[in-house]
């Protein structure tokens, strides 16, 4: 009965018990186990000062999986359109890192030498390194996990893009609602934007790349 009272902003639409949404939420929780786990494995087998780049390759887009699941769960809506924003850019940013790794990595590292490590080291996969094993079992399920990866982040995309249009075709105050998708867009992409400016900054002090 109070619920026709609440203002059409905040409260649910019909659209957030769909299976969009519900596809959204649970490859977002697909993708997060991905990227913990590829953490766990790594932290466990590399040496401290290791750490450090694993936590620069993967800490920050763990931080943002779980931003993304913490906002997709509550029922405010304009912080679920801002949590399907974020899961569409998330999805774009994984898509291509997975595509850059299945297409690069048979040049070689004559081509990754400096493009790749200020492109595509802050979106490097989960897996990666495992696909790659001399050992054909484990590189065998390193590549099923990888492209299993790859596919969880096409639904991801695919499901926020197609709920937040079903949204914005029933709720009101689209308006805000636009500005809160495109803020979600903004922030991976931002980070993004960052890790590969500090990896430039890196490289052109001296840190980096030894031929």
């Amino acid at each position: 009965m109070f619920e026709s009272v609440i203002p059409a902003e905040r409260r649910p639409v019909s659209v957030v018990g769909s299976r969009w949404l519900w596809a959204a939420r649970c490859s977002a929780l697909i993708y997060t186990i991905f990227l913990v786990a590829e953490c766990l494995v790594e932290a466990l087998s590399e040496p401290a000062p290791a750490l450090l780049i694993l936590l620069f390759t993967y800490g920050a887009r763990v931080l943002l999986a779980l931003v993304l699941l913490y906002f997709l769960f509550r029922g405010e809506i304009k912080s679920l359109a801002f949590a399907l924003g974020l899961g569409a850019a998330t999805a774009f940013i994984a898509l291509f890192g997975v595509a850059s790794n299945a297409l690069f990595w048979p040049i070689g590292r004559s081509f990754n030498l400096f493009l790749a490590l200020v492109i595509f080291s802050p979106v490097t996969p989960p897996f990666v390194a495992m696909m790659h094993q001399p050992d054909p079992h484990l590189a065998a399920v390193g590549l099923s996990l990888f492209w299993s990866f790859g596919i969880c982040s096409a639904v991801l995309g695919a499901a926020s893009v197609a709920t937040f249009r079903n949204i914005s075709l029933e709720a009101n105050a689209v308006g805000a609602l636009r500005f809160a998708f495109r803020a979600g867009i903004f922030c991976p992409l931002a980070v993004w934007l960052v890790f590969a400016l500090l990896i430039l900054i890196w490289i052109a002090t001296g840190g980096g790349i030894h031929i």
